[in-house]
């Protein structure tokens, strides 16, 4: 048998000892989980309506409830702008989406696995070459940053940038 370093002799013996603890807690003539009676089911009820109290005293009031909703609903516009700045902004989106319906293309994630990477476009993945889905355009290249589109019939690239 091969000499045991001092690391390999601590484990044997935390390993004994756990064997011997467990035979003495199994074979000792102590009470069983059955046998035990609930001592004190008032103490539990205690604790219970205790704890109830406690979630009473933190709940959120209506204005605080209205606040979140309000936080997390869609916005419909950023409030911080001013009122010149959003109307080109808008106006600016409006007329990308008429002439180009991929102007709406979201690029969400990019997935890099050895050679090949991948892109995840309006909750699509797409290698390069692949055809999207919006009729006529077709990935062409991939980056962690960006990707670039193409369109077949009007020969014209698309720079989109990621949005996380």
């Amino acid at each position: 048998m091969a000499k045991l370093n001092k690391r390999q002799i601590i484990i044997i013996i935390i390993a004994i000892a756990a064997i011997l603890f467990t035979a003495y807690a199994l074979l000792s003539g102590g009470k069983s989980p059955k046998d035990v009676k609930d001592s004190n089911p008032v103490g539990k009820d205690n604790y219970i309506s205790s704890i109830a109290d406690d979630l009473m005293k933190n709940s959120i009031s209506l204005a605080d409830a209205y606040v979140v909703g309000r936080a997390e609903a869609d916005w419909g516009k950023n409030p911080f702008w001013e009122k010149s700045s959003y109307r080109e902004w808008a106006s600016r989106d409006d007329a990308k989406t008429k002439d180009d319906p991929a102007a709406k293309t979201i690029y969400s994630g990019y997935i890099d696995i050895g050679k090949k990477k991948m892109a995840v476009i309006n909750g699509l993945e797409y290698s390069v070459g692949d055809k999207l889905e919006i009729e006529g355009y077709v990935l062409k290249k991939i980056t962690a940053a960006k990707v670039v589109i193409s369109n077949k019939g009007r020969g014209s690239e698309l720079e989109i940038f990621i949005q996380e």
